[in-house]
């Protein structure tokens, strides 16, 4: 993803009588994730998880739902880029299964309490299968939303709960695309 993939990005516009994002404020929002990508700037996917944006007063605004997967699609990158793993690829399948299964997240500080490595590596398994084919046990959006991770005792090192939290996002975002298993 470079900074002229989103300055091509365009979202569609809300019909009449349903609401949206405030336009200037997503296309804020782009600018600064341009500039975070072009190195003019810092910005996290943590920073990136907890950005809002109001609603537009009696006019258009952006679908959301477009914006939303956009925004998932650039946290899972960014998370990426801060570990120095490969991006997302930007053209094709947003996730493969042989990228889930090379995944690895880094460990929590020893100061903050990570996600349990078990749990997520056998969401991971899940994941990996449900991409490579739709069959039983394949993962649904609706239950990739409802995975919660048990978070790992105070002596023990988990996985950094923002990068899984990142790739969850990513996961439905992937499992909402058309060619993609439910």
């Amino acid at each position: 993803m470079t900074p002229e993939d989103i300055g091509r990005t365009a979202f569609a516009m809300t019909p009449p009588g349903l609401r949206g994002y405030r336009t200037e404020e997503v296309d804020a929002c782009c600018e600064l994730i341009a500039a975070a990508l072009d190195g003019r700037t810092t910005l996290t996917a943590d920073e990136l998880r907890h950005v809002t944006f109001g609603v537009p007063d009696g006019s258009p605004g952006y679908r959301a739902d477009q914006v939303d997967e956009f925004l998932d699609r650039v946290r899972a990158e960014l998370e990426l880029r801060q570990r120095g793993a490969l991006p997302v690829p930007a053209t094709g399948a947003l996730l493969t299964p042989e990228e889930v299964q090379r995944l690895r997240f880094s460990y929590a500080p020893l100061h903050q309490r990570g996600y349990r490595t078990g749990e997520v590596d056998a969401f991971l398994a899940l994941v990996a299968a449900t991409l490579a084919h739709n069959g039983p046990g394949s993962l649904t959006v609706q239950e990739v939303r409802a995975t919660r991770f048990p978070v790992a005792g105070p002596d023990i090192r988990g996985y950094q709960r923002d990068e899984v939290d990142a790739f969850v996002d990513l996961v439905v975002t992937v499992l909402k695309q058309p060619a993609c298993p439910r």
